[in-house]
Order: structure tokens, then sequence, then C-alpha cells
């Protein structure tokens, strides 16, 4: 029997706690601003010879953040210019071989030809055109060579620009440069610091348009909709910073630990996305907030 009264003293207190709360204020749902934060990483190795910003500087789109020295990687490019170069005058040597001896082996195999119409009327000796037929073959095989060292030659040269490409690409990720215009909110090396590929190096956001996630519960969840009006208010800001919902979770969840009251933590819940635009950037990455959507 105690049970039975302390069930429906229990149901009766949950019923005046919402029942005050849908006549009192509108509901508040708790939150958390965040962002979407873009790592930058060294693409190669090397040393920090260029550190332009620091953290909290503003950066727009295609600036220079970070370069990484690439001395070596300049004279390794130079390297392998003066290597193709080489090959291509080796190829335009060879080239003029061949014709050289394309011309003779035609000219020889029109004489052979001549001679042995001329042995069936005796007017030449097989002698003579043994010893065109030998030229005939030596210059084919002279042929064959020049072609074979062509091949090989036009090879080494496509390697050589293959990993001539390489070398542009790797100088080109020396400079690493801002994928958008955001903040600086974090620096992970100094300059004159030696990096290896993937070492962290900066990290930016985009503080002008924030995120506060809120999490819904199931019986609330048909009365929101992407596009609907949320107003975010801050502790210790008298300003109300107007959003709208961006996403709306197809998966329910676990209330995070952080939210909501230790009661309902294990209720499950959909995330809920607001984008909140932040052009004087008075929120700040982290802060929780309370979330009120709007019904339209």
């Amino acid at each position: 029997m105690k049970y039975i009264l302390k069930y429906f003293g229990l149901s009766l207190f949950v019923f005046i706690l919402f029942s005050c709360s849908g006549n009192d204020k509108p509901f508040a749902y708790n939150g958390r601003i965040d962002t979407d934060v873009i790592r930058l990483v060294a693409k190669t190795a090397g040393t920090v010879d260029t550190l332009a910003v620091q953290e909290g500087d503003l950066v727009n789109k295609g600036q220079l953040l970070v370069r990484v020295n690439d001395d070596r990687l300049r004279l390794q490019l130079k390297q392998q210019m003066a290597q193709i170069e080489e090959l291509n005058t080796n190829l335009q040597v060879l080239k003029s071989k061949q014709r050289q001896v394309q011309s003779q082996l035609n000219f020889n195999l029109q004489t052979l030809s001549k001679t042995k119409a001329m042995l069936q009327q005796g007017a030449a000796t097989e002698q003579q055109v043994d010893q065109l037929q030998t030229q005939v073959d030596v210059l084919k095989a002279q042929l064959d060579e020049v072609l074979a060292n062509e091949r090989l030659i036009s090879s080494k040269r496509d390697q050589l620009q293959a990993a001539m490409g390489i070398t542009k690409l790797n100088l080109k990720d020396c400079r690493v440069t801002a994928p958008l215009d955001g903040t600086v909110i974090n620096r992970f090396v100094d300059l004159y610091e030696s990096v290896a590929p993937g070492s962290p190096l900066l990290e930016l956001a985009d503080l002008s348009v924030l995120k506060a996630t809120i999490y819904v519960p199931l019986t609330k969840l048909n009365e929101i909709k992407p596009g609907q009006k949320a107003r975010v208010k801050v502790d210790g800001l008298e300003e109300t910073f107007e959003g709208r919902i961006i996403w709306i979770a197809s998966e329910a969840e676990f209330t995070p630990k952080t939210i909501l009251t230790k009661e309902t933590r294990t209720s499950l819940v959909y995330a809920v996305k607001i984008e909140v635009p932040n052009p004087e950037q008075k929120l700040k990455i982290g802060m929780p907030v309370e979330v009120y959507l709007e019904n339209e």
C-alpha cells in the first residue's frame, strides 16, 4: 500500500511540475555552444621558419599561416630539372642518330633489291648480295638499339617527371594556408620548431556562426522542425541571441550526463542543433546556454 501511495505522490509531483512550468514560463532546454574546429597539420617534415599568426588572430581564406623551410626541396627540384634537361638532350641525339640509321637502311634496302634483280640477270654476284644483306642486318640491329635506348630514356624521363611532381607537391605543402575565414583558437608549434608529417600546427574555427546542441525527449519531438526559430540565453548576458534549428538527429541516445537533472539523464532523447549568428563573438565555445524554442 505504501508503494502505491509513494507512486501516486511522485506522479502528482511530476504533473504539478510540468503544469507549473508550462503556465509560468516557456520550457528551457539546457545546451552547450560549440562549432566545427579545423585542425591543420604538417604535410611535410622540416623546420618552421614562418609563423604568421597567434592564438586569437582573425585570418582570411588563403592567408599564409605557417611555412616549413623548403630550401632542401628547392635544391632537389633544381637537380631534377637539370636531369630532365640532360635526358631531353640525350633523346635529341638518339633521334638524330635514328634518322641517320633509318636513311642509310632505306638506301641499302633499295640497293639490295636492285642487286638481287641484277643477280638474276647475271649483272651482279652472290658476294655483292651477301655484303649488302649483311649491311642491312647491321643497320637494322643499330636501329633497334637506338629505339630501345630511346624507350629507356623516355621511361627514365617519365619517372623523373613524376618525382618532380611529388617534389612540387611537397613544396606546396610547406605552405599552410587558411582554408576559410575564421579565428585561430589553438597553436601547437613555435617558430624554428621541427615538425613531422601529421604534426598538429593550428586549430581554426569560424566563430561568426556557432551551434547550440540541446536534447529533446520523444514526447516533444513532434513539436519541432528544421528552420524553427529559437532564442538562446547565456548566464551573465542580458542579450538574447536568435537562432534556428538546422539539424534533428534521426536516432535516439541517452541524455549526456552534463545535461538536465540526475533523474532525467537516463532518458532517451534526440540531439538537436541550433545555428546561432555570433557577429560580435560574444558567445564562446563551451558556454552553457538555455534554449527556448518558439512555436510558429
